[in-house]
């Protein structure tokens, strides 16, 4: 399956990257790699998100008890699992690619596709 399109996408809070308009959120990046997966996306689960909130109000623990609570977590990287990466990393939310790769949003606040340091990241099995 190929992503190539989603690479170079700009980050943006609320951006769809299905949608044309160049932008991607991280959690919605995680949504479209999971329904062309053939997983399910949660992406409808959370459309008020971007409704309520900004990328500057919104409680980023919540994204830890979604994980926590919709998802398993894993020792290490797995293909399509979910990686949530700390601040220095510019995102917070990636996937592990088939490869190994991590598609997420980079400091550069574009996407990107690359392997991760060892020990980066906290991963999560959310393919329930």
């Amino acid at each position: 399956m190929n992503f190539n399109d989603l690479i170079g996408l700009e980050h943006g809070w609320g951006g769809n990257p299905g949608d044309g308009s160049g932008k991607a959120d991280c959690f919605l990046l995680a949504c479209e790699v999971h329904n062309r997966l053939g997983y399910h996306d949660y992406r409808e689960d959370f459309d008020w998100v971007f409704e309520q909130y900004t990328e500057h109000t919104f409680p980023f623990r919540w994204i830890i008890k979604w994980l926590n609570e919709n998802g398993k977590r894993i020792e290490g990287p797995r293909p399509h699992a979910v990686v949530l990466l700390d601040g220095s990393m510019g995102a917070a939310l990636g996937t592990v690619m088939d490869n190994g790769e991590v598609l997420f949003i980079a400091p550069s606040r574009l996407v990107v596709r690359s392997k991760l340091p060892d020990n980066v990241g906290h991963y999560f099995w959310m393919n329930q």
